[in-house]
């Protein structure tokens, strides 16, 4: 991401705008992950799941579904078998099966569904899922986490921390 501000700061001959909004947007990271440090347990995890079409999909910490703000830059913690199979492996993305699924699911799950896909959310084996159980999955808008520009991955960590921070907030 700072390679991409770095040269197009450089192509419009504004570096050292380039790294003042590198330093500025490293200053607001920071910030959203302190602010989620007050709430969130260090052993907490978070899947990023999506239901695309009639396939699913697990997510680590590439360009899609918000994977770069997530894990990256709040560096929340995966589950073992996505940090394992995802992120160690250096792969963006998982096709899985349905049936899999709670073997990838963390303490919270942010969910996309596109494609006209859409999970059921009425079925025994999601419904197992301790993070729907206990309320903690989160609807990821298309429009705001599939882009990965360097703007975007910036709006999803104040998005994601302003998801989290309230559902904290709402469980006192």
């Amino acid at each position: 991401m700072k390679k991409k501000v770095v040269g197009l700061a450089e192509i419009f001959g504004k570096q050292a705008e380039g790294e003042a909004w590198l330093k500025m947007f490293e200053e607001k990271v920071n910030e959203h992950k302190e602010r989620l440090a007050t709430v969130m347990d260090e052993n907490e995890t978070v899947s990023i799941f999506g239901a695309f079409g009639k396939d699913f999909y697990l997510y680590g910490d590439g360009i899609y579904r918000g994977g770069q703000a997530i894990y990256k830059k709040l560096q929340l913690q995966a589950p073992e078998r996505i940090q394992k199979e995802l992120i160690d492996a250096g792969e963006t993305y998982k096709q899985v099966s349905y049936e899999v699924l709670p073997e990838y699911a963390g303490d919270y799950i942010f969910l996309d569904e596109s494609k006209g896909a859409e999970l059921n959310k009425e079925d025994a084996l999601w419904l197992s899922l301790d993070a729907v159980k206990n309320n903690n999955v989160f609807y990821l808008a298309p429009d705001r986490f599939w882009p990965y520009d360097p703007i975007a991955v910036l709006a999803q960590v104040e998005e994601v921390t302003n998801m989290l921070i309230d559902k904290k907030a709402s469980e006192k």
